[in-house]
């Protein structure tokens, strides 16, 4: 008698294991979206940094972009056969040395303003301090 109980306790167990694994995985894929916008966001504030640190009189730079919501992605841009979709970038900004001076302000600004393709008016670039 003792084995027919746990019998049926030993398959709510799975269920109730199951349904745990299964919530996870769509945990996981839920929040999927969140985590792949941050790691984008890093990726191109990353990519930024070293545009940045690549430009004669900047030794140290720090970058903070902000994100458009998600819009279409040309085919093959992060080397994938079919379209994606990725947010766009709304605006960066940029603390690094020699920001306070007019050439290398505008270098920055340039150089950002083609690699991200955004207007100028959506980049701030300030000297560090």
């Amino acid at each position: 008698m003792k084995n027919g109980g746990w019998g049926r306790n030993r398959w709510i167990f799975l269920l109730l294991a199951a349904m745990g694994i299964l919530l996870f995985a769509l945990g996981g894929l839920l929040g999927g979206r969140e985590n792949n916008r941050t790691d984008y966001a890093g990726y191109l504030e990353e990519r930024a940094r070293d545009l940045c640190l690549s430009i004669d009189g900047v030794k140290e730079a720090e970058v903070f972009l902000t994100l458009n919501e998600e819009e279409a992605v040309p085919a093959g841009m992060f080397g994938e056969s079919a379209p994606s979709r990725a947010p766009t970038v709304r605006g960066i900004a940029v603390v690094c040395t020699g920001g306070e001076r007019p050439g290398v302000r505008q270098t920055v600004t340039m150089l950002l303003s083609a690699a991200l393709g955004i207007p100028t008016s959506r980049i701030s670039v300030a000297g560090v301090r």
